[in-house]
């Protein structure tokens, strides 16, 4: 294994990184070598410049299918906050922006289950139709896959319908982290990363280039971020069309990790430093000042960072929902002035990273006043004139003054500017200990203001304990917050006939029963209430789409699942084909009212070698979770029963899975049922939930077993049908 000081001899020597260095390197290597590195990568990629954009995001709804734990942008239909622009509040905006001199529109927003390619299509064809001559970068992978999935078409058909109606680019969104181990954490609603990867890669096998990101600084460990680095490589290898690079940093305000906290400013460094020396092989990397704030943006440059984006004009809602500028924009003399400040020189781009050359609109100079000539009279040779002697003491006292002025000025001036001179000579000289003396003031100054902010804008120190409003009525809770300065917010409603209308079933931030939960003055505290009545629902159609889509979609309409009903197919597995409600099939067009909770049934696809699914272990879940799951896996629930421990609505909410019928691990059909125990008695659980753990381990021993046998026996068939 090579030493740091190896692997930073073979990079400046232009070798390629592997990830096993890659590792070793980030984990070890100095801050300032990080830079170092970094910055000389950067050179040989673009010199001195730095690259920026005038550009504005369009986010046509927050509203979102998926419901991704880091998201705090992602909102379900009918919150208060929640929004969707329509096809003509779009070209509005795009109308407002007529005159101006953007050269970019940037299109994401949140995967709305009502929208389909047709309508992602006419999007791009209103802005452009408002702005021809603005690039549009517009959807991420995620948003892509969704609409053409939908259209039930092929990747390569949706992105030639959508580059038809004018989008010139991709973002890099959507990518988070690659590992599926994660990924299934995080975001187990989005596609998978090599679904990402796919729609990447026949954009630019038909010249449409994209960008790509990684989502850093909450769970994921340096090993899952060099393994998404190598596959961009890899891919970027494979099919050249990345054109810039953003690492995106996790805000942690107003989501459910947000109690993980963030990363360090170093950490940022290090991110931005290991980018630009990894990926070789992608032109730009982007340091996004939205995400980072103006003084670490302007510190990543000197990390490898060679583009910073744009002037955004307060049109981005993404990174201020969750805890950035909530309103991001910025001037081009201010992003000329930060490119400027960090060392480099500010050139502004367009989408495709051509330099923007704009002619500069002469001043004339105001003409001066002509100064006054006064001319002297011609002496007279017959009149004598007395020369005026001027007294001893004014010329004693006046004219050594105006010397001393003089000779003082001088010698500030020179002074002046031997100090300039000593300090770009010395920048000249150390680089890099001129880079790290300005990131330490940045970072002294940095630690100051954000003492400062939490003093002032945060209220440090003034905390409220978050109080138990669950089994209250939602007036007595408005009341008892008001008086407690919190603000209720009822976002959601639930119906059971054995709980009083109004009663608060369930609330967020929730309480511990390790801590006290605390929250500043003036925060909103979220509740769900059991309903009045039992309100109607509209009916989505989730046919054409995966099972765990459709599962997201008609929890979020606040429907659930009746029951699966599996049928073999060719091609493809957990894919649903049909969807029917108490016998009555629901077709696209069908317009259909149920009650809150009903049960859909759906027709789901396996292929015949994936006709058996995996129990999963649902000791120690709650009900809603262990639906979820087992729904998830392909699996139906036959009953569900609640032990003495459990008596009322608020009880059955608490109460925990301690058995199940089918064993975890243990292979079953796709459709089979099963049955669950619950209890709130939680020794109960906890105990039985070490024992689960110990079945779960043997199941899944025998289960290999089973598979080694079967694989063998189909083998030996082939091999004895082949002799034949």
């Amino acid at each position: 294994m090579m030493s740091i000081n190896q692997i930073a001899d073979s990079l400046r020597r232009g070798e390629r990184l592997s990830t096993i260095d890659a590792i070793r390197l980030w984990r070890e290597a100095p801050l300032w070598l990080l830079g170092e590195l970094a910055v000389e990568r950067k050179r040989q990629a673009s010199g001195d410049e730095v690259y920026y954009n005038r550009n504005i995001h369009l986010e046509p709804s927050n509203i979102c299918l998926f419901n991704c734990e880091f998201c705090s942008f992602r909102r379900r239909e009918g919150d208060p906050d929640a929004w969707t622009m329509s096809l003509d509040d779009v070209e509005a905006r795009a109308r407002e922006m007529q005159g101006s001199d953007i050269t970019e529109v940037h299109i994401v927003g949140g995967v709305h289950p009502k929208h389909d390619l047709e309508t992602y299509c006419a999007m791009i064809r209103r802005v452009k139709g408002a702005l021809p001559n603005v690039a549009i970068k517009a959807y991420t992978a995620v948003e892509i896959l969704y609409m053409i999935r939908r259209a039930g078409i092929s990747i390569v058909e949706g992105l030639r319908r959508l580059k038809e109606a004018g989008m010139e680019a991709i973002p890099g969104g959507g990518a988070e982290i690659f590992d599926e181990a994660l990924r299934s954490k995080i975001c187990p609603d989005k596609c998978s990363s090599e679904e990402w990867l796919a729609v990447h890669r026949a954009a630019h096998n038909m010249d449409i280039p994209t960008n790509c990101t990684i989502l850093y600084g909450h769970i994921e460990t340096i090993e899952q971020r060099v393994d998404h680095l190598d596959r961009l490589r890899r891919l970027q290898d494979e099919a050249p069309g990345f054109d810039a690079f953003i690492p995106l940093k996790y805000r942690s305000r107003n989501n459910r990790m947000s109690e993980i906290g963030e990363c360090s400013v170093e950490e940022d460094m290090r991110m931005i430093a290991m980018s630009r020396i990894f990926l070789d092989n992608i032109p730009h990397i982007k340091a996004y000042w939205v995400a980072y704030g103006k003084p670490t943006t302007e510190m990543a440059l000197a990390f490898g960072a060679d583009d910073i984006d744009g002037t955004i004009d307060d049109s981005t809602k993404i990174y201020s929902m969750a805890g950035a500028d909530e309103k991001p924009s910025m001037s081009v003399a201010e992003l000329e002035d930060l490119v400027r400040g960090a060392g480099f020189v500010p050139i502004e781009r367009d989408t495709h990273y051509n330099a923007v050359v704009r002619e500069k609109r002469v001043v004339e100079a105001p003409k001066a006043e002509p100064t006054p000539v006064v001319v002297a009279p011609e002496p007279n040779p017959e009149v004598k004139v007395e020369p005026k002697v001027e007294s001893k003491p004014e010329v004693k006292v006046e004219q050594p003054t105006k010397e001393t002025n003089k000779k003082e000025k001088k010698s500030m001036a020179k002074t002046k500017a031997k100090a300039k001179e000593g300090v770009k000579s010395f920048y000249e000289r150390h680089h890099i200990i001129s880079h790290i003396i300005l990131i330490g003031i940045v970072g002294i100054a940095l630690i100051i203001a954000l003492y400062i902010g939490l003093k002032i804008g945060t209220r440090h120190g003034n905390t409220i304990a978050v109080p138990n409003y669950l089994g209250m009525s939602v007036d007595d809770v408005r009341t008892h917050a008001k008086r407690e300065g919190l603000e209720i917010v009822v976002r959601d409603s639930v119906f059971d006939s054995d709980v009083a209308g109004g009663v608060v079933v369930d609330q967020l931030p929730k309480l511990s029963t390790k801590r006290t939960v605390t929250v500043k003055p003036g925060r909103k505290i979220y509740v769900t209430i059991n309903a009045y009545n039992r309100r109607m629902v509209d009916v989505p159609y989730v046919a054409k789409q995966t099972l765990r889509q459709a599962l997201n979609q008609l929890e979020r309409a606040g429907l659930s699942i009746e029951k699966l009903n599996y049928e073999p197919n060719l091609t493809s597995t957990d894919y649903v084909v049909r969807q029917s409600i108490e016998g009555r099939e629901i077709s696209p067009s069908t317009a259909v009212k149920v009650p809150y909770a009903t049960g859909v049934t759906l027709g789901v696809t396996y292929r015949r070698d994936e006709q058996y699914t995996v129990v999963p272990r649902l000791v120690g879940m709650r009900l809603s979770q262990a639906k979820s799951t087992v729904w998830d896996r392909g699996l139906n629930i036959k009953e569900v029963i609640y032990d003495a421990t459990v008596t009322d609505f608020k009880q059955r909410r608490e109460a925990k899975v301690y058995k199940q019928s089918l064993h975890p691990n243990a292979g079953a059909q796709r459709g089979s049922e099963l049955t669950l125990y619950l209890s709130c008695d939680m020794e109960l659980v906890d105990s039985l939930t070490k024992i689960s753990d110990r079945d779960a381990r043997a199941y899944e021993k025998k289960r290999r077993e089973e598979e080694a046998e079967r694989e063998a026996q189909l083998a030996k068939e082939e091999a004895e049908t082949s002799e034949e």
